[in-house]
């Protein structure tokens, strides 16, 4: 044995082998068991937890009372909601933390629970299938029954509410007459267009069970005689002609390049002289999404093998079916309006 002391590592040399380790797991662990924490947040909103949730707190008893749930329930549900920060634990009560007392309580300004439905019903269950859809880039949704449908048209009407209203506010249809609107579903952007321009008349395509309760609501309220429903599948019959503005809302993501050129051709074919395409949709405008539409490019491909496309891929496809790209009209994010011309 070596009559030379023993070396020591000193603190720094500890440091430096510590760093040089793998990092800890934890935000592996965190992300890959987060649907636990999607599948209680529904749960919650389902039974009412957050509305049932008092402003100076309530207990995991007094929450079991008001959702009929057991107490042991409410408390699980409780904890794990508080560690992600949607509830305030306050000794042994638990209050809504700001966020969710605006959004999934029923009390505030807007209402994301119809949203959380949708995620809950039809987009957790098709997501299922994520490593077949990313594999294969086709959709893989199922599908809907009744109840799925109707939480998936609910969610649709939440989210583009606003986008539609922005759209009839920052877009000057004035110098239009007659607007084509492709996909139109239940009328949530061409109804506050008509409602700003007295003088439009409009025609909304969609499948036939969606147009003709359209036309059956439209034919009794105030846009009669000015808002026509068609029911048609718009890649197997011709568009209506005749429309110096198409809009097409929406609907670009929900389908693979080569569908959307074919769109793009036939609404080429049905514009009259000197009209316009509108396009309104999540267009990636940089190397990312916008955050609010993170989550776009997997959702759309799950539902029907879409995706959220860069604007300059749009302006190709439009080059090469008959229009000129004109440019992209900002509307609150994480939305876009492109503008084109026939060529």
């Amino acid at each position: 044995m070596s009559d030379e002391p023993q070396r020591m590592f000193t603190p720094t040399e500890q440091t430096d082998s510590a760093a040089a380790g793998p990092p800890p797991p934890a935000r592996i662990i965190e992300l890959a068991a987060g649907f636990m924490v999607s599948k209680t947040l529904f749960a919650a909103i389902e039974v009412g937890l957050f509305a049932a949730a008092a402003p100076d707190g309530s207990t995991p008893a007094e929450l079991a009372e008001r959702c009929s749930i057991p107490e042991r329930s409410a408390r699980a549900m409780a904890d794990l909601l508080a560690d992600a920060g949607l509830l305030v634990r306050d000794g042994d009560r638990f209050r809504n933390a700001p966020d969710a007392e605006a959004f999934l309580a029923g009390r505030g300004p807007f209402d994301l629970r119809p949203l959380a439905r949708y995620w809950d019903l039809v987009s957790y269950p098709t997501w299922r299938y994520a490593t077949e859809a990313y594999r294969t880039r086709r959709g893989v949704r199922p599908q809907l029954d009744k109840t799925q449908t109707e939480a998936y048209e609910s969610a649709v009407e939440l989210v583009t509410a606003e986008t539609a209203a922005d759209l009839a506010r920052g877009y000057d249809f004035g110098p239009h007459r007659r607007l084509l609107d492709v996909g139109g579903g239940y009328g949530t952007f061409v109804r506050p267009i008509l409602a700003a321009y007295p003088d439009l008349s409009a025609t909304l395509v969609d499948l036939p069970e969606v147009a003709s309760a359209v036309a059956a609501e439209a034919a009794d309220g105030p846009l009669a005689g000015r808002l026509t429903a068609v029911g048609q599948d718009i890649f197997a019959e011709p568009l209506p002609g005749g429309h110096d503005a198409v809009l097409v809302a929406n609907v670009v993501h929900l389908f693979p390049p080569e569908q959307i050129a074919e769109l793009l051709r036939r609404a080429r074919a049905a514009i009259a002289p000197g009209g316009r395409l509108l396009l309104v949709d999540w267009w990636r405008t940089d190397v990312a999404p916008h955050p609010s539409a993170r989550f776009g490019a997997g959702e759309f491909l799950m539902i029907s093998g879409g995706d959220l496309y860069q604007v300059d891929e749009v302006a190709t496809w439009l080059g090469a079916t008959g229009w000129r790209f004109a440019g992209l009209h900002e509307l609150p994010p994480p939305s876009g309006l492109i503008v084109a011309e026939p060529a």
